[in-house]
């Protein structure tokens, strides 16, 4: 009898669910252009979670590409990106579409102004260098977060499968940050170290991304360890305190001019907590209804990240003047709500293709049934004809003697 699959440990997920709503705090007390010190001033380090955790799943994605020998290196690349971008198309074009709506029916005058210069963001490229930090003009700011993931993701792909199995992942892993260490010495004496905003974030992405790749096999290697009681339980502290302090940073009200020593200490943070978690020697959620729970709040992360940048550009239009807090009161609860109709809708919509799959499936299996029913029968009839042709061959032959006999 196979043995069962361990469920899933989703406290990464609730991780993603809770940085969601730091990003959403964020960007809440962001459009407001006061110098004023705020709670969520911090909350734009939420990013760092999920460049690391995009690391993490990038580098066990590409060990199983690496092994697949039948697939030719342009399909893995094609294949690989198709379905990172494939996740992301439908909520994202939703968000798109409605902000469009949006900017047609409250300022019109300039909605060509707004929309030409945010056409990159359609396409997930704002954060390609030729756009020289333009990206502040998409249709949704926080998706520069999505294209510096793909658009640093790709090449990272290729020079992952450029070195295949000659050189071990790790190793791999090790030369993506030289050509990253590399590529931000000769930018920066070209420019005299002025980079722009494109540069400091696609870095910031691909950096991450790569701590998150060693994030991975670590995990694998302290999975394969026994520990003692002692050392477990701190283990266990150390992943809480690392995905709790980054929380708290977001949240507490810190001036931005410490915002690169919290970014350093947070993805220090990250990373201890994700590589326990995944090895296996953290905290275990033991309650399997709780464990899903996190799962599908972690599901509608993505569709907060989207939504609320959508809520706060309708609200800014319809009241420009309305107060910090009442933008907060409005923001949280809307994009949840939203969210989770989103997840709800997605789902039944998932089901139903999957029963229409199903069905169709069942509907194929029944004609190849008839199929080879009707191959049979004609196999029968061919072993009959052949019979007959045998034995009207053998009674020739017995006419024939008879007749040479007489």
């Amino acid at each position: 009898m196979p043995k069962a699959s361990k469920p899933r440990n989703n406290l990464v997920e609730l991780g993603r669910f809770v940085y969601s709503l730091l990003v959403l705090g964020y960007h809440v007390q962001f459009s407001y252009s006061d110098d004023e010190v705020d709670f969520f001033e911090n909350g734009a380090l939420a990013v760092e979670f999920y460049f690391l955790l995009s690391g993490y799943f990038l580098a066990r994605s590409l060990e199983k590409l690496v092994k697949d020998e039948k697939t030719g290196f342009f399909m893995k690349v094609y294949n690989f990106m198709k379905n990172k971008i494939t996740a992301l198309l439908n909520v994202h074009f939703l968000s798109i579409v409605v902000v469009i709506i949006i900017i047609l029916c409250f300022d019109t005058s300039n909605f060509w102004d707004i929309f030409l210069p945010g056409i990159p963001s359609i396409f997930f490229v704002q954060m390609a260098i030729v756009w020289s930090g333009d990206f502040n003009k998409a249709l949704i700011v926080p998706e520069w977060y999505l294209s510096a993931m793909l658009f640093c993701m790709l090449f990272m792909v290729i020079i992952f499968l450029l070195l295949g199995q000659n050189v071990k992942g790790i190793y791999s892993t090790i030369i993506l940050v030289g050509i990253l260490i590399l590529i931000t010495v000769i930018v920066g004496l070209i420019t005299s170290w002025k980079f722009n905003e494109n540069i400091v974030y696609d870095i910031r992405a691909w950096g991450e991304m790569s701590i998150g790749m060693f994030s991975y096999y670590l995990s694998i290697c302290i999975k394969n360890k026994t520990f003692g009681n002692a050392f477990n339980l701190i283990l266990k502290i150390v992943e809480m305190i690392g995905y709790s302090l980054p929380v708290i940073f977001g949240i507490i009200p810190v001036s931005t001019n410490y915002q690169v020593y919290l970014m350093m200490i947070t993805v220090i943070c990250e990373f201890l907590a994700v590589t326990i978690t995944f090895s296996e020697k953290g905290n275990i959620i033991k309650n399997q209804k709780l464990n899903k729970a996190f799962g599908y709040l972690g599901a509608i992360s993505l569709p907060i990240y989207l939504f609320h940048p959508v809520i706060i550009t309708l609200i800014d239009y319809i009241n420009k003047s309305i107060p910090k807090w009442a933008k907060y009161i409005i923001v949280f609860p809307s994009t949840l709500i939203l969210s989770l109709l989103y997840k709800i809708v997605a789902d039944c919509l998932n089901e139903k293709k999957k029963q229409k799959e199903k069905q169709k499936q069942k509907e194929n299996e029944k004609e190849n049934e008839k199929e080879k029913e009707v191959e049979k029968v004609n196999e029968i009839k061919n072993d009959d004809n052949i019979e007959e042709q045998k034995e009207k061959e053998v009674n020739e032959k017995d006419l024939e003697s008879g007749l040479i006999n007489k």
